[in-house]
Formats: C-alpha cells, sequence, structure tokens
C-alpha cells in the first residue's frame, strides 16, 4: 500500500490550501480518500502505483507542498479515514513527510522494506516536482493541460487559459511536459516494481 502524506509549505504565511488540493487529487482512485488530517495537512491511502505517480505530478502543479511517500503494510480492515489508519506505511509516510521539508524537491519516499526501486522511483518523483518548479503558475497549468488531454492543440490549450497561442507554445516548446511525462513513466514503473518485490517477500514469509 501507499500513504501519500502531504503538508502546506508557509502555511503561517499562506492561505489554506488544503480545500483547493483537495479538489487537485479528487480524479485520483484511493483505497482510502484524500483528506485533511491536521491543520494544513492532508492524506490518502493508494494501491496503485500509476495513481501514486499521477498523484505527484498533481501536487508538482498546484506546487507549494511537502509530499511524503510511505511505502508498506496497512493493518486491516482499512479505515475509513486515514486519520484512523495504523501500519508500516502510515509509518513511513510521517517519517517521509517530514524528511521532505528539508530534502531536493521537498518530497521523500519511504518504504518497510527498502530496496533500490524506492531510490529510482524518488529521484523520478523529485526529477518530475523539479521540473515543474522552474515553471510560474500559469505555465503549470499548460503543462498538466497538455499532460491531462494529449491531444489538445496549442490552440485548445491557449482558448482554455485565454492567452495567446504563441504564449503556450514558448512554454510547450522547451519540452517541460515531455520531462515531466517521461518522470512520471519511470516513477510508476519503479514503484510498481518496489510493490511486486514487497508482495512477492510477504507471500515468501507466509
Amino acid at each position: 500500500m501507499f500513504v501519500l502524506t502531504i503538508d502546506q509549505q508557509d502555511s503561517r504565511s499562506s492561505d489554506d490550501a488544503v480545500p483547493r488540493i483537495l479538489d487537485v487529487l479528487s480524479p485520483i482512485d484511493t483505497v482510502v480518500p484524500f483528506a485533511r488530517t491536521i491543520g494544513d495537512e492532508v492524506q490518502g491511502v493508494l494501491d496503485d502505483p500509476d495513481a501514486v505517480a499521477e498523484a505527484v505530478r498533481r501536487i508538482g502543479i498546484d506546487s507549494g507542498w511537502h509530499i511524503g511517500i510511505g511505502i508498506g503494510e496497512v493493518e486491516r480492515p482499512l479505515p475509513e479515514t486515514t486519520i484512523e489508519g495504523r501500519g508500516a506505511a502510515f509509518y513511513a509516510a510521517r517519517q517521509a513527510v517530514e524528511a521532505a521539508k528539508s530534502a531536493p524537491a521537498n518530497l521523500v519516499v519511504s518504504a518497510d522494506p527498502d530496496g533500490d526501486h524506492r531510490g529510482l522511483a524518488e529521484a523520478a518523483l523529485r526529477l518530475l516536482i523539479s521540473t515543474l518548479a522552474e515553471l510560474r503558475s500559469h505555465s503549470r497549468g499548460y503543462v498538466g493541460f497538455r499532460l491531462d488531454h494529449p491531444d489538445a492543440t496549442q490552440a485548445e490549450i491557449a482558448a482554455e487559459f485565454d492567452v495567446s497561442q504563441q504564449a503556450v507554445s514558448r512554454v510547450l516548446s522547451a519540452g517541460p511536459a515531455d520531462i515531466v511525462a517521461g518522470a512520471e513513466r519511470l516513477a510508476r514503473h519503479h514503484l510498481a516494481q518496489h510493490h511486486l518485490a514487497q508482495s512477492e517477500g510477504a507471500a515468501d514469509v507466509d
């Protein structure tokens, strides 16, 4: 299982961004829905590596979050809310989000047990976040729209944001959408491989 915990950066000097990020994450498939835990923190439980990588990309487009991902077991039966959750994945996510406050790209992946794929997934997700962080807010929006609607033309993206096609072209021609998409695919692969190795290890113990 994957527990994703995010904490708003500079929350004391910023408006509460939790309602906005919950809306941003609403398309993501979860086994326990994303919800506010305490203060400006949000947490959700997922079982799909693809959903984890997509969630991180959506958080990166929104920007302004410390991101902690915990991989491990979650005690059954699954809780109705993350506040009631227990297990190694929750503990790992708590460690990860605290470590993320001083980590590259403000993102950490923590796993129990650890493995090579954990580190490679973390590196890919940090590349994804770092690429988005170099862009202005509106430019991140163009990239997000392109990734959510890969068949959209630049003219259609421009119409969506009420800007000129030239403005969209200047951003997308530099290739950030390709970098983010590639990093997301790499993260999905390594998260899935770690998840598979974890499942096989648990089966061996049984």
